[in-house]
């Protein structure tokens, strides 16, 4: 008797998941939407009784849970690299995010111009308001330490990875990002400002793409 609405709550989540997708992925990954319909309703389901369930069905949960994650990250990608190719000329970190991904997503130094660039170095410094007042955190890191010098020259379209964010942890914060580039063999300091969530909780319209800006 209860299997109609079931029906109905599934279809009318991947019909929502669908509309927040670039069009391509939502036909190309319409049975991936589906599935993870059903496990994002499966898991609420196990959800409304958090607390009250028996420790031996927590399994269930982290299962079903697990497998909802590697469909989302799958989603993510794969929304990304539609929308990365719809972008304006420019350099941009990019950053894939879908509603219950895994934590650790990559960060992608992007060039969508028409010559090769090389990433030399990053920075980040990154703010949050608190009720104490402003947490705080700085990282560095370059080609070298990271271990991707030997990738470091970005063809046109092509992008590199060349962080990781914690949506959890990261995604607390504003962060400012700059990166160092060489651009027409000239060194140059590039900066963008990322909102909390990868910005997907403030600027979503941005598809996870933060464009670069030339740091005068």
């Amino acid at each position: 008797m209860l299997h109609r609405p079931i029906y109905d709550e599934v279809m009318n989540r991947a019909l929502r998941m669908a509309n927040t997708c670039h069009p391509i992925v939502a036909e190309k990954h319409a049975n991936e939407l589906a599935r993870y319909a059903r496990l994002s309703a499966a898991c609420d389901a196990l959800d409304s009784f958090m607390g009250c369930r028996p420790s031996a069905d927590e399994d269930v949960f982290s299962s079903l849970a697990q497998r909802r994650s590697q469909i989302a990250d799958l989603l993510a990608l794969a929304n990304l690299q539609e929308f990365e190719k719809e972008a304006a000329p420019g350099f941009y970190l990019a950053i894939p995010y879908f509603n219950r991904c895994s934590d650790k997503q990559p960060v992608f130094l992007l060039n969508r111009t028409s010559q090769p660039i090389t990433y030399l170095s990053r920075s980040l410094y990154a703010y949050a308001s608190t009720d104490e007042g402003v947490d705080e955190y700085r990282t560095i890191g370059n080609a070298f330490s990271d271990g991707i010098a030997t990738d470091a020259v970005i063809e046109p379209g092509e992008k590199l990875r060349i962080d990781e964010y914690s949506m959890s942890f990261d995604g607390d914060f504003v962060s400012n990002r700059r990166v160092i580039l060489l651009v027409d063999d000239q060194r140059g300091e590039w900066f963008t400002s990322i909102s909390k969530l990868a910005g997907f909780l403030w600027d979503e319209d941005l598809h996870g793409l933060h464009l670069l800006k030339i740091v005068n």
